[in-house]
Parts: structure tokens; sequence; C-alpha cells
């Protein structure tokens, strides 16, 4: 019961610390967040801006906790079928290299089996971006699970922590596969907060007075029942917020405010990409949480966040 409490908040932190607390991303030229415009064999992202490129015959899959995006060989989505492509950010690492060793720190707490170290080094993208490389071994803590090799890439991207992650079950990873991985493509230029129409900013603008306020019940008002971001209920966030040492409302944030780069109408539901900002910050260096592929529905007359369900 205890592990499984431990996972629950680890689960917890990854998609809600680690992707930001709310919505995010950015259009790179035309191209449209993934969210809203899929395109075979490249992910685009929100907020900061950046694409990955992949084979074209792989496909989607369903989002684990704490991940962007997740694509694979054809197959089913549990077992992950494998190899896979991982996506995440995350706004709480001081340096490139504290990266790595969170990730195993974090498997170990998972109970992840048999978890090593084979590489870690300093590397660059193809723009001269400063990143981190690793490579791990594990077993995964699932019925049958065999051992694994994972190909980390870390950068940071306009003050948020990017994760590309390769895994395969073929022994060391495959230069084609850590290919995949430095693809990461960085957007040039710096994305701008686009107007809104004035009731979603006025529900913004509540959002951000109620975080303020550190009151549970006003923060969660903002949320639908249906919301679910990444397998995250609106249970699963209210326990966070009000147990978790790492959320605004226990840290005593004292102001934020919602940065959205990208807004898309969709009826009674609008996606947003963007960021967090104020005086929510994610970690000491005061890295930018950013906020992913989210939408808000409009619920008897209120807006409120739906997470990123189809």
């Amino acid at each position: 019961m205890k592990k499984c409490l431990v996972l629950l908040v680890l689960c917890v932190v990854l998609a809600v610390v680690w992707r930001g607390y709310l919505p995010a991303q950015v259009q790179t030229g035309d191209l449209k967040p993934t969210f809203i415009s899929p395109a075979p064999g490249l992910y685009v992202n929100g907020w900061p801006a950046f694409t990955i490129s992949y084979p074209k015959d792989w496909v989607i899959q369903p989002n684990m906790m704490g991940e962007l995006f997740r694509a694979s060989v054809p197959g089913p989505a549990f077992p992950p079928p494998l190899p896979a492509l991982t996506i995440s950010a995350q706004g709480n690492v001081g340096d490139i290299s504290g990266s790595t060793s969170r990730l195993m720190g974090l498997w170990a707490m998972m109970n992840f089996r048999e978890v090593k170290l084979f590489s870690d080094k300093p590397t660059k993208l193809q723009d001269g971006t400063p990143a981190q490389e690793a490579e791990f071994e594990f077993i995964p803590s699932i019925p049958g699970g065999t051992k694994r090799h994972l190909f980390l890439l870390a950068a940071k991207i306009d003050g948020a922590w990017i994760w590309v992650s390769v895994i395969d079950d073929k022994g060391m990873i495959s230069d084609n596969l850590k290919g995949i991985a430095y693809s990461l493509t960085v957007a040039p230029g710096t994305q701008q907060a686009v107007k809104l129409p004035p009731d979603i900013q006025a529900f913004l603008d509540k959002f951000n007075s109620d975080i303020d306020s550190h009151d549970i019940t006003r923060i969660m008002g903002n949320y639908s029942d249906g919301f679910d971001l990444s397998m995250m209920n609106k249970a699963m966030l209210q326990g966070w917020l009000q147990n978790a040492p790492e959320s605004p409302v226990q840290r005593g944030i004292s102001s934020a405010s919602v940065t959205v780069t990208i807004f898309e109408p969709r009826g009674d539901k609008a996606y947003l990409a963007g960021y967090m900002g104020g005086g929510f910050k994610a970690g000491p260096s005061g890295e930018t949480p950013p906020i992913n592929d989210n939408q808000i529905i409009k619920e008897n007359g209120q807006w409120k966040w739906y997470g990123n369900r189809k």
C-alpha cells in the first residue's frame, strides 16, 4: 500500500510539476501543435516551440503520466510496444547533468529493478543548444518485465526542461534510434503572448487569483469534473495540491500568471498553450513551467480546465 501511494504521488508530481501546471506549447512556423493537428512522423510542441521527427509508420500511443507525447511501433498501449519515443517537460532540474541522476532516483523509488547507468555526458543539439545525453538499463516493475535500455536527451528551451527518450529491449540503443532524439529542433525566435477573448482572459485572471489565495476549494472550482490530463483526474490533482510539498499551495506561491501563446477555439472548448509566470517558478533556478496540450470547456456558462482528453 505504501509503495502504491509513493507511486501515485510521483505520477502526480510528474504530470503537474514537470509538465508545468496547466496548458502550454507554441507554433513552429505554419505548423500547429500535434495535439491540435497530428501529422505522421512529426511531433510539434506548443510551448516551448520545437519539433521531433520519428518513423512515419510509428503510431501515437496514449500519454502516460508526465508525458507530452508517446509514439511507438504498432502495438497495444499496454504493455507499451517497443521501440518507443517519449517526450516530457519538467521545471525543477537545476542543471542539465542533474536530469539523469534525478530520473534514476525516481526509478529507484518506483521499484524498477537493476537500474544501471552506462553513459552520461554533455552534448549539443544540431543548432548548438547545450544538452545532456545518457543511457540506462533497467527492468520495469511490471509482470514479466524484461531488461530495457533508455537513451535520454535533455535540453533547456526557453526556460523549460525537455526530455526526449527512446526505449528499446534489444540491447544498447542503436544510432538510428538516437537519431530520433537528436532530431529535436528548436524553433527560431521568441513566442509572443496572444490577445484573448474577454471571457477567456477573465477566467485566467480568476484562476491566477485563486492560485494566489492557496484555497483548495477555490482552486479546484476552476476544474471540470471531467478533467483528465494524461491519466491524472481532478481528485488526483486535488490530492497533490493538498499533500505534496512541491505543490504551489504547500510552497506558498505568492503570485501566478498564465501567459498564452496559442489559442484555438473549438465551440464549447478551446485549446491553450503557454506557460506559468509571475512568482510561479518550479525550481530554485527559476525554470518556467510549460502549460501543455490543455483544453478548457464551458460548463453552465463558466470556463474550466478540461485537460488533454480528446
